[in-house]
């Protein structure tokens, strides 16, 4: 459970008469001094200017207002790479993970949970989960199955349900059953500082149920405590699950939500009535709108309506086969993907959910193998033109046919695609680069707060990992480049960077670590604001993205660089040259704002974490 909001954090101010009759019965209101007062005055005033510097173009506008010559850009050759390593080193696997895959018979899986700061590993039948932010952590271990794990996931419990000592339920998928596990998490006896301290895993014997022959190869889990899981037949199932068994439900379930009439036949038989099954190899979750999606093998995508709240049983309405076919077609996508190109360079490697503080018409993006990127819609009356209105009091109003809560997904189509991220030029050259040029091998990739993270493979084994980043371009725009276009929102302009090292081995995740913002959850980027924050705004009051990188041989910590980080690291440099084309880059009156909030933190390393005098990185 978090902890509350500081008393100056209170949108509403006590009435004087309720100060005025707790004053009389001697009783003190929380929160209404004159310095909380004061503080909380000014919190509001922020947390406004904040809002009001939102950015209300829909992603949809900007990728379609994008000319291709200015798609990319590059780093100011002599400035910081956006992502920097925070980790040490790369730590290797703990000693008792290495040991026992020495001894490995069958197979092997790894991952992250960064809801609670653990690492996993499978193998055979054992799990490990062990914290990737602390070097020589003693893994905890799992070895309850007699069967080998093959599909790991955490999720958040439905209310009610288990203990209220239970935060999380693991879900383990074995090749003969699925099992559910309590996870809890606590502090260290003694210390208050780090909930995730100390973890354990508590067996619940009444939650397990066969998986009916079917080897599970995918899971994910919505914020209602939803769990599904994709499997090697090609099907989707939704795991249910109550505090008691009744004559209506039983305590635990799996319901398989696709299929038709092959869900009144036994599992045995479709593998030889309806083809060969193509597994799932990808579920994602829309919370927001309610979405299910399932990526298979082959790139087909499925989509599941979850209902209006989320609570309602998956009820598949879409589904797309033909890919490039559907991509293709768009005046757009010609540019991007070619009919009948080899399907090796356009299968799907990756699914990431576009959250609505980005669009309200743009719902999902796919990533190729090449690293090009298609953008879908489940609503059928997206057309052109802005999402976006405005209310009296400036916030963003999406019209009522693009609102989740009043029309439900129909359909899944393609509505405009990008190309894959360029070469990175010379040190010192022009970019002149052609981005349809660049052959890619993406093993894993990561799209959060409008930042796309690639991992390729890499040397010449391909048994190593290059880390790609592709982030929105807040410097000024150059003036050949059309800010005006249409809907009058900017293109899309993204720099891209990479890190600077070779990561050693492949890649099998990565993922994004949560953060908060000191204006509450609604300010953070993302939030539930309807338009997606500017960096240059919300760099004032969140710390950079915390990321984690799982390979073969360990886990690595990176943050993406903001533009504050890459100011402060000017500094250290002492170049009067490179801060000169920096103040240049990002304008006189914002490269100013950033000098403030340096200035007004406790110490340069908290800006990184976003802290300053009273917990506001403005003056």
């Amino acid at each position: 459970m978090s902890a509350p909001p500081p008393m100056w954090q209170h949108e509403v101010r006590v009435g004087h008469d309720q100060q005025r009759r707790a004053a009389t019965a001697g009783q003190q209101l929380p929160g209404n001094d004159a310095g909380d007062e004061k503080l909380s005055e000014t919190w509001r005033h922020v947390k406004g200017v904040a809002r009001d510097e939102s950015k209300h173009y829909d992603l949809m506008d900007l990728v379609r207002n994008a000319r291709r010559e200015d798609t990319y850009q590059f780093p100011v050759p002599g400035w910081p790479s956006m992502l920097r390593v925070t980790s040490p080193a790369l730590p290797d696997l703990p000693a008792m993970v290495q040991d026992k895959y020495r001894m490995c018979q069958t197979v092997c899986f790894c991952g992250v949970l960064p809801e609670i700061r653990r690492a996993w590993a499978s193998i055979d039948n054992s799990l490990f989960l062990w914290r990737y932010d602390r070097s020589g952590d003693v893994p905890v271990e799992y070895c309850g199955e007699e069967q080998a794990i093959v599909c790991v996931g955490l999720a958040k419990p439905r209310s009610g349900v288990f203990l209220a000592a239970i935060q999380h339920v693991l879900v383990l998928a074995t090749t003969v059953e699925i099992v559910l596990l309590g996870v809890c998490t606590s502090p260290a006896k003694g210390e208050g500082s780090d909930p995730y301290e100390e973890l354990s895993l508590q067996p619940m014997p009444l939650y397990s149920i066969p998986s009916d022959n079917v080897i599970m190869t995918s899971f994910a889990a919505s914020a209602t405590g939803g769990l599904f899981l994709g499997g090697s037949d090609g099907h989707v199932y939704e795991i249910q699950y109550a505090a008691n068994d009744g004559w209506r439900q039983k305590r635990m379930s799996k319901v398989r939500v696709t299929g038709g009439l092959q869900q009144m036949l036994p599992t045995f038989l479709p593998s030889f009535l309806f083809g060969a099954a193509v597994p799932v190899d990808k579920l994602v979750v829309d919370d927001e709108r309610q979405i299910l999606y399932s990526l298979s093998a082959n790139s087909a995508i499925q989509v599941f309506d979850l209902g209006p709240s989320g609570s309602d049983p998956a009820k598949k309405v879409a589904e797309l086969t033909d890919f490039l076919g559907e991509v293709a077609r768009l005046p757009t996508g010609r540019n991007v993907f070619t009919l009948g190109e080899d399907k090796r360079g356009t299968a799907i490697k990756y699914l990431a959910v576009i959250p609505m503080a980005e669009s309200w018409k743009v719902h999902l993006m796919a990533v190729t193998s090449n690293g090009r990127r298609a953008y879908f819609t489940t609503n059928s009356l997206v057309r052109g033109g802005s999402s976006w209105g405005s209310s009296r009091d400036g916030r963003a109003v999406v019209p009522s046919h693009l609102d989740p809560k009043k029309t439900r997904p129909t359909v899944l189509q393609a509505i405009d695609a990008r190309g894959p991220l360029p070469q990175a030029p010379v040190i010192g050259a022009r970019v002149t680069a052609d981005p349809n040029t660049r052959v890619m091998d993406v093993t894993a990739a990561l799209y959060s707060q409008g930042t796309l993270l690639l991992a390729e493979s890499a040397g010449p084994d391909g048994r190593a990992t290059r880390l790609l980043l592709a982030a929105r371009n807040y410097t000024l725009p150059p003036p050949s480049v059309n800010v005006n276009l249409g809907s009058g929102a900017p293109g899309l302009r993204e720099v891209v960077s990479d890190l600077q090292q070779i990561i050693p081995g492949e890649t099998t995740a990565i993922s994004c670590v949560p953060q908060t913002s000191v204006l509450g959850p609604d300010a953070h980027p993302g939030g539930s604001w309807g338009a997606m924050q500017d960096e240059l705004v919300a760099q004032m009051f969140s710390g950079p993205p915390q990321l984690v990188v799982v390979s073969t041989a360990g886990v690595l910590e990176l943050e993406r660089r903001r533009p504050v980080d890459v100011l402060q690291a000017l500094l250290r440099e002492r170049a009067p040259e490179k801060l000169q084309q920096f103040f240049e880059a990002y304008g006189a009156p914002e490269a100013a704002a950033m000098c403030y909030l340096i200035a007004a933190s406790e110490n340069q390393s908290l800006v990184r974490h976003g802290k300053s005098h009273h917990g506001v990185a403005v003056l």
